[in-house]
């Protein structure tokens, strides 16, 4: 496995300073933050995950940066994680899965609890943020899939993904699960973004949450 030199994040540094960042792969003018990281190491227009970085950093950064606006995925606060977030390697995944699917449980759905109260499902939202429990999470969308607006739709992709996560980590604890579950936590992320705005992504902090799993070691265990 590559260990990143200081050159190394220097260059990442400053090539998603000189560049914009994307939705998608982009290109070489304009790339998302995994392909930023990868055209520095690798010199290739690709997402996959380095094996220096975490796999469950990645494949939450790749879809949660898809689904947010663009002042946030160009901000400073974001775009300075990424070097550091590029040399975190894979010996702590459990610990990331458990960070992210607290921030899942404490940020990103409670956030939609107005939608769900306004709609008519408030009752059955608020139980599952309570219970945090894969049946309550799909109690959560049926109900919001018996209601045909665009808030309902983006509830249900929520509450679905918040489902698979919570029987994933009660499942398996094995590093190839959490990556799953970081996956599941970054749909649901992106799908209560359908409706969201800017207090959204403030109220969830993406860059924050970066920096917590950018900071987790062997101390946390």
């Amino acid at each position: 496995m590559k260990h990143l030199t200081k050159h190394d994040k220097e260059s990442i540094r400053k090539m998603v300073t000189e560049h914009t960042l994307c939705a998608g792969i982009g290109t070489e003018e304009s790339m998302c933050s995994i392909v930023a990281i990868n055209l520095v190491l690798t010199g290739e227009l690709t997402d996959e995950v380095p094996e220096c970085m975490s796999m469950v950093i990645g494949r939450w950064i790749i879809k949660i940066q898809d689904a947010m606006p663009d002042e946030f995925r160009n901000s400073d606060a974001w775009k300075s994680l990424l070097p550091r977030a590029a040399g975190t390697g894979r010996e702590m995944e459990e610990r990331r899965r458990d960070i992210i699917l607290k921030w899942l449980w404490a940020d990103v759905l409670p956030w939609h609890q107005k939608f769900a109260d306004k709609a008519g499902y408030g009752k059955e939202w608020s139980t599952m943020i309570e219970e945090k429990t894969s049946a309550a999470s799909y109690a959560a969308a049926a109900a919001a899939a018996a209601y045909a607006s665009y808030a309902a739709a983006a509830s249900y992709a929520a509450a679905a993904a918040a489902a698979y996560a919570s029987y994933a980590a009660a499942a398996a604890g094995a590093a190839a699960a959490a990556v799953a579950d970081a996956d599941a936590v970054a749909d649901a992320g992106a799908g209560a973004a359908a409706v969201a705005d800017a207090d959204y992504w403030k109220a969830i902090d993406p860059a924050l949450l970066l920096e917590k799993l950018i900071e987790v070691d062997a101390a946390d265990e």
